[in-house]
């Protein structure tokens, strides 16, 4: 059915459970290309501590982290036989948003699907945090399927994003 699935990463359970449905839908001569997005840490913590040092410590960090979420999901889908290849997508490099980012990675690479996991949180948290989901569901030229989580609804409020794509 899909022969190049998209799926962008970040380490998240929800991520995960992408990553599980990809293993479920992925046929004999399926590629996967595997993408995570690091953003510029500049832009995310705007005048943080001692300076241009700290910052790039920040950056190298996430960089590697990118780095091995990729490498851990390539191996895991490699594993189970699909053809699976990787990209880290920096908005150093990149400019714009998460969405944009994986939106001009699927139309780079033509890809038939993108497959993301999500929250699925509604109202005021959506609001608060923001939607890497329903954004690039608006903007991509391709199907997007999305994994909502199974983890339990919780009325506690969110405390920092989990990985690197936020």
């Amino acid at each position: 059915m899909y022969q190049r699935i998209l799926l962008p990463i970040d380490g998240s359970s929800t991520s995960l459970q992408a990553l599980q449905e990809v293993r479920r839908i992925a046929r004999p001569g399926t590629t996967v290309r595997v993408v995570t997005v690091v953003e510029d840490p500049v832009a995310s913590f705007p005048t943080v501590y001692g300076g241009y040092s700290e910052i790039e410590a920040i950056r190298s960090a996430l960089l590697e982290e990118g780095k091995q979420m990729l490498a851990s999901a390539q191996h895991e889908l490699q594993d189970q036989g699909i053809t699976a290849q990787t990209k880290l997508l920096d908005l150093r490099d990149l400019g714009g948003d998460i969405p944009s980012a994986i939106k001009s990675a699927s139309d780079a690479w033509q890809a038939d699907v993108i497959v993301l996991g999500t929250h699925g949180r509604r109202g005021a948290r959506r609001l608060f945090l923001g939607s890497v989901a329903e954004h690039l569901v608006r903007i991509a030229d391709c199907p997007v399927l999305l994994v909502r989580s199974d983890e339990p609804k919780s009325t506690e409020k969110p405390t920092q994003p989990h990985g690197v794509l936020s």
